[in-house]
């Protein structure tokens, strides 16, 4: 098939109109890529593959906009993808892509995830790394990021915070001081911390607050 000629569909595509009457619609981007011009001949074949290049194309530019706002795991952006409909084929085709450039890195995401939830949400080993295996980061990948977190706040540390602030909350609340140690030891469990270090922050509030 030949084409006929091409016009602008809006600001962003190109249509690209056949003698057998049939409409090519490709972004900008894609269409000056092709080198398609009035008058050349463009098989089956090839009609085809300009389809899919303008999908991956646009699969490509969701992907960079959900990265732009936060970084995100190689599994999160697949499901995510999916759930816009995309063929999953081509999908892992832009997301290997993104890969190879470094726009994707699940060690980089595990890094800045690790450090906002011990900072800012102050949540415990547990809970991170359950939260990281649900966005399909690898174990090793999670193990190796909390070896370089090591010498960071220990779990210890970020419970006692935890901690303090719920017996203030306690208090304020005027529960009885003998439901204390089940309130916080409940309370540290579903921030993802350990029972020996529930145990032992247990038993310095209790023994801070009866002094």
């Amino acid at each position: 098939m030949k084409i006929e000629r091409v016009s602008r569909k809006d600001e962003k595509n190109v249509s690209v109109y056949f003698d057998n009457d049939e409409k090519l619609i490709l972004s900008e981007d894609v269409f000056y890529q092709s080198g398609l011009r009035k008058g050349d001949e463009v098989s089956n074949d090839r009609f085809s593959l300009f389809v899919e290049q303008n999908i991956i194309y646009y699969i490509k530019q969701r992907a960079l906009s959900f990265l732009s706002r936060r970084f995100h795991s190689e599994r999160e952006l697949l499901i995510k993808l999916k759930n816009k409909s995309y063929d999953e084929k081509l999908i892992k085709t832009v997301l290997t892509d993104l890969t190879d450039k470094g726009f994707i890195d699940d060690r980089v995401f595990t890094k800045h995830f690790v450090e906002e939830k011990l900072n800012k949400k102050r949540w415990g080993k547990n809970k991170i790394k359950a939260a990281l295996f649900s966005k399909g980061v690898s174990g090793s990948i999670i193990d190796e990021t909390f070896l370089n977190f090591k010498d960071h706040s220990t779990e210890l540390d970020l419970a006692l915070v935890s901690a303090e602030k719920k017996i203030i909350q306690l208090k304020k609340r005027n529960i009885n001081p003998k439901k204390y140690r089940q309130k916080i030891t409940a309370f540290l469990i579903s921030r993802g911390f350990d029972f020996d270090t529930c145990h032992e922050v247990c038993e310095k509030i209790i023994k801070s607050e009866s002094n």
